[in-house]
């Protein structure tokens, strides 16, 4: 599939697919046709890659990370990095959970506050509780 379809196919733009092309994240087959310019042959494969990029994306990986990851998966040797490169990730998230949560628990007394008229003194920010690893 060309460039046009397979954005559309995994749901993104063109120009996206494109930056992921010149990151060296993608390397679909080129197309005889096309002149100096070769058309760029898609695969299922290359939509199935775009969209493990896009889920390391969304879990807060850089594409510098993504693409080390990638290339080691390619070599066969990723399993340990990607293990090693996901905990930490999953750690990172565990402790941004811990600071959402202390937040949201800051704005539900400050509502409850508030709509109580506001005549206590007001809800403090309380800061997470560290979690075990943390703690030195």
């Amino acid at each position: 599939m060309w460039i046009a379809e397979f954005a559309r196919r995994a749901g993104v733009r063109q120009t996206t697919v494109r930056h992921y092309l010149r990151e060296g994240l993608l390397s679909p087959r080129t197309g005889p046709a096309g002149g100096a310019r070769p058309y760029l042959e898609f695969t299922e494969s290359e939509l199935r890659l775009l969209s493990a990029i896009r889920a390391g994306q969304a879990l807060g990986l850089s594409l510098q990370e993504i693409k080390l990851l990638i290339g080691e998966r390619r070599s066969g040797s990723g399993q340990a990095r990607m293990l090693k490169a996901l905990t930490a990730q999953r750690d990172k998230l565990r402790g941004r959970a811990l600071e959402l949560q202390a937040m949201l628990t800051f704005l539900e007394r400050k509502i409850a506050w508030l709509e109580t008229g506001a005549k206590a003194p007001p809800p403090h920010m309380q800061p997470p509780m560290p979690r075990r690893d943390e703690v030195r």
